[in-house]
């Protein structure tokens, strides 16, 4: 991402995001997992939580990467963005990553909703049956919005340090649960 002193990092993620989900779908072959993978070199989850502002795309070949042109899908974002181009593995690696979605449990106000309607009960019933929990989660996260729906909601990323590579593919948002990127 180039720097923006009108527009913040988050938004700018938000709008490329939307795009690399939708350019990542249209590369899935129906229940397969797609080949392409994402990481964030700048990832942190300590005290300062963010991706970063760099975003890097994964694959076993140089012809998957090719056949994703994400510069066609990211084109409207170009006065934001810098795109380079295709680079091999460097030949010496931290080690490896996973970059999976986060899935918050739900929160009481949403158990106490769907009690509610299950069991035809007033809300404010519903809601003192289950205790409030604080929402604890220090992760970064991109602000999604449903292409079906347009809801909108939180794509909580989490890195997880791995000593081996392992490829089993990857879900339309560039993550798994168990296949590893490179980390450098």
């Amino acid at each position: 991402m180039l720097p923006d002193a009108e527009i913040t990092e988050n938004h700018i993620w938000s709008k490329l995001y939307q795009q690399l989900h939708l350019a990542l779908a249209s590369q899935m072959d129906g229940e397969a997992k797609g080949r392409v993978g994402v990481s964030f070199p700048q990832y942190e989850d300590g005290d300062k939580v963010r991706l970063g502002s760099k975003l890097r795309l994964w694959a076993e070949t140089e012809e998957e990467l090719t056949k994703l042109d994400i510069k066609k899908w990211l084109q409207r974002y170009q006065d934001y963005i810098h795109i380079t181009r295709i680079r091999p593995i460097p030949s010496v690696v931290k080690g490896y990553v996973v970059y999976r979605r986060y899935h918050q449990e739900a929160s009481a106000m949403q158990k106490a909703r769907r009690y509610a309607k299950r069991h035809s009960v007033a809300y404010e019933e519903a809601i003192k049956m289950f205790p409030q929990m604080c929402d604890g989660i220090k992760l970064p996260y991109v602000k999604m919005s449903s292409e079906t729906n347009k809801q909108r909601y939180r794509l909580y990323i989490e890195r997880i340090p791995h000593d081996k590579q392992k490829m089993l593919g990857f879900g339309s948002y560039g993550l798994d649960n168990q296949s590893t990127v490179p980390d450098f």
